[in-house]
This record gives structure tokens, sequence and C-alpha cells, in this order.
């Protein structure tokens, strides 16, 4: 029999995180030890997701600014806008987020798109970069498009307002960053960490109807 010793896969059961979810593991041997089991597992699931549901999204930053997609679709800011203005300006302003079902549930997995008059971008933090590649947000994603999830979280206490946690970069959030470039301009960036007074990192996210 295989014993933990010479199996790198051993775990003692004692000790297990039973928040482990256990129809993503193998079990493929057992060792009894000094009074102690040992599974021998090997992990058979990978972590895919597949399209759940899409909504369209008016997002603002927590000054109530809202995000526009401008530049030809590679960049996004925020905006002082009326309703009649984002109205006005849509389809630039309506955020298409499609949420998926993981094999792993870890939290809410979603991709942030939109749809201008001409393309279809979706917003992706590769190599901890933020901008917009063109291409709508696949219905099934594996190891290959991971760079345009993200983990929608709640704010506790706040029931309009959410954080967006980077896939791939735990750590990282997307955020509403305040630079002088001849005149004040608020971007969408990526920043690392979650914890600011200013609240850089909420959003408003407000449901609305699509505009073609």
């Amino acid at each position: 029999m295989a014993t933990s010793a010479n199996h790198s896969g051993a775990a003692c059961a004692s000790e297990m995180d039973f928040d482990f979810d256990i129809h993503a593991i193998n079990i493929v041997d057992l060792d009894f030890r000094d009074d102690t089991l040992y599974l021998i597992a090997e992990e058979t699931v990978k972590q895919e997701f597949s399209k759940l549901k899409t909504k369209c999204t008016i997002l603002k930053n927590i000054k109530g600014k809202t995000l526009v997609i401008v530049k030809g679709g590679k960049m996004a800011v925020f905006e002082e806008m009326k309703d009649s203005e984002i109205k006005a300006n849509a389809p630039r302003t309506q955020f298409i987020i499609q949420y998926y079902k993981e094999t792993l549930p870890k939290g809410l997995a979603a991709a942030i798109s939109v749809k201008t008059e001409k393309k279809t971008y979706t917003l992706s933090c590769k190599d901890k970069k933020l901008h917009f590649k063109e291409g709508a947000a696949p219905d099934k994603i594996d190891s290959k498009e991971q760079d345009i999830l993200f983990y929608q979280e709640k704010i506790p206490g706040q029931t309009d307002k959410m954080q967006f946690k980077s896939f791939l970069y735990p750590e990282y959030y997307l955020a509403c960053k305040h630079v002088t470039q001849g005149k004040d301009i608020f971007k969408l960036i990526l920043k690392k960490g979650n914890k600011d007074e200013e609240g850089y990192t909420k959003f408003i996210v407000k449901d609305c109807d699509k505009t073609d």
C-alpha cells in the first residue's frame, strides 16, 4: 500500500479543511499509521467557468461619476453625467456584466464588456495591466481567458455598492484614479489592495435596459 511518506497528495484526515470541495478530489488510496488515517487524493476537476446570465449595468464611482468607454474602446473614464446624458451616450455607458458558474465555486465570477457602435470590448487585467480587448466575453472559460474574470463582492451594509477583485491577481481590484492631464480625469485602473479612505475601489452598480 502507498504511504504518506512517498505520496505528495497525502492529507491527514484529522487536519483536513472541510470547506474543501470533496467533489473536486479523487481518493485513490488510504494509509493508516500511528492511529491516524491519511487520504491519498488527486485533484480531478479543473477550474472552469460557464455562462450563467448577463446584465446591462451602469457603473459609477463613489462620487457618482459615470463610467464611459472612450478613445476607440481602449480606455474608460468616469464623468459627471445626468440621467439624460447617460442615456444619450449609450451604448458607451452601458456595460454588460456576464456572470459565470464555476466548477469549484469561490465567489460571483464575472466578465465586464461593452458593445460600442462598431465593436465589442471586454475588460482584461493581463499582466496586471488594465485594458479593453476586442471581442465579447466567451460563454465558457478555461485557463486561456481568465484574465477577463473578476469576483464581484458585496460591501457590508451597502446594498448598491460593489467591489471587483481580479481572479488572476486576488490582491488587485478595479478602482477609480484621479489624475491630472491638462484637466482632471478619473480613470478606471487596476489597484493593489481594496483599503482606501476615499473609497476608490467601491462602485455603484445600477441595472439598465440595453440600447443597441
